[in-house]
């Protein structure tokens, strides 16, 4: 897969993560799960922009569109098919964290440009984080790890 190709799936994948962070907050019945999830699709818009900067930048100088592969994407969304509780929804939010940052830190790996390269690996953190806060919420769900008000970790990046 090339840069413009990595791009444009990452696009796609950033968008449907902030449309399925911004489902996730109208279904909960829980505050704040539902102020996490707002908070998590924000930054998933946020990532969409950067992309689409980037995206753009290198189109104008290839001046070519590429196509988004469609099996690919499909490998990289968590298929949501039964959320039926707050447990459900952050498991879910968990795996496509994790399939993203991975995703991220595998294109940064095979990026030619500096400024590409440094903008997947910058997002491959976020997207760490992003996980690490779900994973935080799922421990104080489940009674097994911290609790969401005493704050363990930093959704700061280097």
């Amino acid at each position: 897969m090339n840069e413009l190709e990595a791009l444009a799936l990452a696009l796609e994948v950033e968008k449907a993560e902030m449309r399925f962070y911004l489902d996730l907050a109208r279904k909960t019945k829980d505050e704040r799960a539902r102020k996490m999830f707002l908070f998590l699709a924000r930054e998933e818009a946020d990532h969409w922009e950067q992309f689409e900067e980037k995206f753009l930048e290198r189109i104008a100088e290839e001046c070519k569109l590429p196509a988004v592969s469609e099996e690919l994407l499909e490998k990289l969304l968590v298929k949501v098919e039964n959320v039926e509780s707050e447990v459900d929804a952050v498991k879910i939010g968990m795996e496509q964290e994790k399939l993203t940052w991975e995703f991220y830190e595998k294109a940064s790996q095979e990026a030619e440009h500096e400024g590409v390269k440094r903008i997947f690996e910058e997002l491959a953190k976020v997207e760490k984080a992003h996980y690490e806060l779900l994973k935080a919420q799922y421990d104080a769900v489940m009674k097994t790890g911290i609790w969401m008000d005493y704050q363990d970790f930093s959704l700061e990046v280097d």
